[in-house]
């Protein structure tokens, strides 16, 4: 087993819940987007939705995003969607349509518009987070 994949089976092992498995990834992913060199590169910061929207002033409630990251340059704000599943599990869109729902909603400082897969829902390689951006 990979380095990742050790890590993703502990998370799964010692969460009691699927919040508490879903908030140790979107911490990983948080850390894994500001530290790994070409997201270093693209965002200046990367937030926990929740404080983020405390920092905007908005309701920081669980809306479907779940980390936002700031882009160098432009300051253009990404809304992150983290899933963490089954190795085996293949993700399907009825699982992220409250993702696409709440970063598209107008107004919004969060670029919405396009979705892609910043990397394999269910590889043990890499950790999986979708972007939204216009």
């Amino acid at each position: 087993m990979t380095p990742l994949g050790t890590l993703l089976h502990t998370f799964r092992s010692a969460a009691v819940t699927e919040r508490e498995k879903g908030s140790y990834f979107e911490e990983l992913i948080v850390r894994y987007l500001s530290h790994e060199a070409s997201y270093r590169d693209l965002y200046s910061q990367v937030w926990r939705y929740s404080d983020w929207a405390r920092e905007q002033g908005l309701d920081a409630r669980d809306t479907g995003i779940d980390l936002v990251a700031q882009t160098r340059g432009t300051g253009e704000f990404h809304a992150i969607q983290c899933k963490l599943y089954a190795e085996t599990h293949r993700l399907q869109k009825s699982e992220i349509d409250s993702f696409f729902t709440a970063s598209g909603k107008r107004p919004s400082p969060i670029a919405s518009s396009s979705a892609a897969p910043t990397c394999g829902a269910s590889t043990p390689r890499r950790p999986c987070a979708t972007s939204s951006r216009r």
